[in-house]
């Protein structure tokens, strides 16, 4: 689980978290997320698998605000050949404010999809 405060930079005018900042938020989430599970993004690329973002949904449940603490919870909740799904909800004082997805797509250096390697696959199938 990752977490953080709710700093200026992630607020609008009005001190309530800009919309996009959760996107900020799921990719730092994401990212220690697969660290934990033995995934390190940096080693796979020097092997021409790349990981993005295709598709990223949420709905906000509750506003958060400047100083605010959270955190973040992320899970896979489904694997394909050349893409997983990533579940995220933000928590505060143990209350979900936002939950969201990432479809997370494996591609090669030059921008082409490709299957996802078969011990990537299984370090998430294995926590899963």
């Amino acid at each position: 689980m990752y977490s953080t405060r709710i700093y200026y930079q992630d607020t609008d005018a009005g001190g309530v978290v800009y919309f996009a900042n959760y996107l900020k938020f799921f990719e730092k989430s994401w990212f220690e997320y697969l660290l934990s599970i033995g995934i390190s993004i940096p080693e796979w690329e020097k092997q021409d698998t790349y990981i993005i973002v295709r598709t990223a949904t949420m709905d906000l449940l509750e506003k958060l605000k400047y100083g605010d603490i959270i955190q973040v919870d992320t899970s896979v909740t489904e694997i394909k050949n050349s893409y997983f799904i990533l579940s995220h909800t933000v928590f505060k004082e143990g209350k979900p404010t936002t939950k969201g997805e990432t479809k997370m797509v494996c591609i090669n250096m030059a921008g082409k999809p490709k299957r996802i390697p078969d011990e990537f696959k299984d370090k998430l199938l294995k926590n899963s």
